[in-house]
Order: C-alpha cells, then sequence, then structure tokens
C-alpha cells in the first residue's frame, strides 16, 4: 500500500498525529511515575539542584509535571468540544504567552523570590506588630483555610489596585492586551506588575507569620487553575460559579466591551466580587478580548524570532507610555 495522501495529493498528518499521541501518552506515563517516586526524586532535586531547591519546593516540582500534563489533557480536549471562539488550540498567541511562561519562571527562580526575601525583612524590620501571632495556636486545618481565604483575598486586593491605579494599569494592561486567549495567558505579565502584585499579596500574607501549613494538593493546584480559566473555553462551571473563577467570568474581565471593565477581580474564588459588588452577573458573555490600543505589539506569527522581538517590544511597551485608562 502507497503513503496515504489528501486530495490536493499532499501527505496525510495521520501518521504525525498518531506519533504524536504515542509520545504524549509515553510523556503522562512518566509524569505519573515521577509523582508515584515523591521522596526519591524531591531527595535528587536538593542534591542536584540546589539553586533550585532554594526557591522552589522540591515536592511541587515532583507533582507539578503530571498536573500540567493533565492540565493540557483536559483543555485540549474541551476546547475540540466547546471552544469560546473558533480556532487552532496552538497558536502564534499560544506560542507566545509559552514563550511568557518561560520567561517568568526564571525570573522567579534568578529574581523574585529574592525580592519577596527582601520584603520578608523589611516587614520582621517594620511591621512586625501587623502579626496575628494567636493564629499559631490554631488547629492546623483552620491554619490552612485561614491561610487560603487570606492568600486568595490578598490577590483579589492586589489584582482590584493594580486596575485602579493608573500607573498599576499600565503595566497590568500587558495581561489583557492578549485578543487570544490560552492556557499560558496566565503567564504574560510584566516584571514590575508581578513586583507590583507580590509587595501587596506578600505583606498581607506576612501577617498570619509562619503558622499556615503548606498542603502541596492546593499549591499545586494553585498553579495551574489559573491556567485553565485563561483557557479559550465555553465553560461557566454551573452554580460552582457563585464560588469559583471560571473561563467565563475571566473572560469577561478579560473584555474589550466598556460594561465588563473592571470586574471580576478573582483569583481562585469569586466570593470577594460578589460580596463587594465587583462581579459582573452575566453567566454566558464570552466577548472578544484584548485593549483598545491598536498600536500595543501583538505577535504576528510563532517563529522563534518574532517571538523574542515580540516579548521585547511589549516589555518595552508599559515604559514608553503603555495604554490610557479605561
Amino acid at each position: 500500500m502507497g503513503i496515504p495522501a489528501t486530495r490536493s495529493g499532499e501527505l496525510s498528518d495521520r501518521p504525525v498525529g498518531t506519533v504524536l499521541v504515542m509520545a504524549w501518552v509515553v510523556l503522562g506515563a512518566a509524569s505519573a511515575l515521577v509523582a508515584l517516586a515523591p521522596s526519591a526524586v524531591a531527595a535528587f532535586l536538593e542534591e542536584v539542584l540546589p539553586v533550585l531547591s532554594r526557591h522552589v519546593r522540591p515536592e511541587k516540582a515532583v507533582y507539578s509535571p503530571i498536573a500540567y500534563w493533565c492540565l493540557l489533557t483536559v483543555a485540549w480536549g474541551a476546547h475540540r468540544w466547546r471552544p469560546a471562539s473558533p480556532g487552532a488550540f496552538v497558536t502564534a498567541a499560544f506560542r507566545q504567552d509559552l514563550l511568557w511562561y518561560l520567561l517568568t519562571m526564571a525570573s522567579r527562580l534568578l529574581f523574585l523570590s529574592a525580592f519577596v526575601a527582601v520584603l520578608g525583612a523589611f516587614y520582621r524590620q517594620h511591621l512586625g506588630f501587623l502579626e496575628v501571632r494567636a493564629v499559631a495556636a490554631w488547629h492546623p486545618a483552620a491554619q490552612f483555610l485561614a491561610g487560603v481565604m487570606v492568600a486568595d483575598f490578598a490577590r483579589w486586593l492586589s489584582h482590584l489596585v493594580r486596575h485602579k491605579v493608573p500607573l498599576f494599569w499600565r503595566f497590568h494592561a500587558l495581561h489583557h492586551s492578549q485578543r487570544d486567549l490560552n492556557l499560558f495567558t496566565d503567564a504574560r505579565v510584566h516584571p514590575v506588575d508581578r513586583m507590583v502584585s507580590a509587595t501587596i499579596t506578600t505583606l498581607v500574607l506576612l501577617s498570619l507569620g509562619n503558622a499556615t501549613p503548606v498542603v502541596m494538593a492546593w499549591l499545586v493546584f494553585e498553579t495551574v487553575y489559573p491556567k485553565l480559566y485563561h483557557a479559550n473555553l465555553r465553560a461557566n462551571f454551573g452554580r460552582l460559579r457563585f464560588l469559583l473563577v471560571t473561563p467565563q467570568s475571566h473572560r469577561v474581565h478579560h473584555s474589550v466591551e466598556p460594561q465588563h471593565h473592571d470586574r471580576n477581580f478573582g483569583f481562585i474564588f469569586s466570593i470577594w466580587d460578589w460580596l463587594f459588588g465587583t462581579q459582573y452577573p452575566g453567566s454566558d458573555d464570552y466577548p472578544l478580548t484584548g485593549i483598545p490600543d491598536e498600536n500595543f505589539p501583538l505577535e504576528s506569527s510563532g517563529t522563534a524570532g518574532d517571538l523574542l522581538r515580540t516579548t521585547l517590544q511589549q516589555l518595552w511597551y508599559p515604559i514608553a507610555g503603555g495604554p490610557g485608562k479605561r
């Protein structure tokens, strides 16, 4: 038999697709094996990657691969079933935001962790009186719940501030510039914007001291979940939307429509928006996204050269003036 061909005479991509599926299954199996031997892998990371282990919990590095594999698998399947807007799953925008994700990881390892450490030292020297020391005596479950809720409120507050203060919005607008929302749009954040967010969030969290226990499952969940609700999915999660941020509600947050501006600031939970009146009530709106600035340097192709060039232009955009207030 000959090689299968399309009607145009070109080779069929079916064999390529089969190979990719098989490779993806193998990658998932490898990620699962890593997660099944957490102690051994974590010990290996602590020994071989000492620089990383000071900034990233080895346990998180163990469980993150399988979490990301599941996330990408679910999001790809959901995108084929119910996309919020038509188009391919992997686009030039997807590649651009994937590059932002890689840059974000490098930034966290090389700079952001040290920045947070400086904030911690400043807090302990000048603001230690704000610490709620009674938390240390609470039951671990209560400590964890308090930590989750305070952290989420701090992120909601940080997000609100970065919209309302014009200087902060100039840098945060980069995150809103994406017209083709995808899994990695979550990482499309200017370093200055990330520093502002880290400052507000860290100072609020330090008020709990070091009492809050770390639950690795939650740490991994709050890492991957924001990527899911940035994906191009038509989903509002039914009644769960009253508790959680959803792909629909966060798409409204990124909307170009004036009636949607400065709404839906939640990170994991939507309860703060409902409580403070910033939740947009519509649950079936799937608007176009982006910022109303035709001069913003959007990615035009997925080539390596274009992606790098566009990233540098996007980094410079807020420094050169950025958008006006929405």
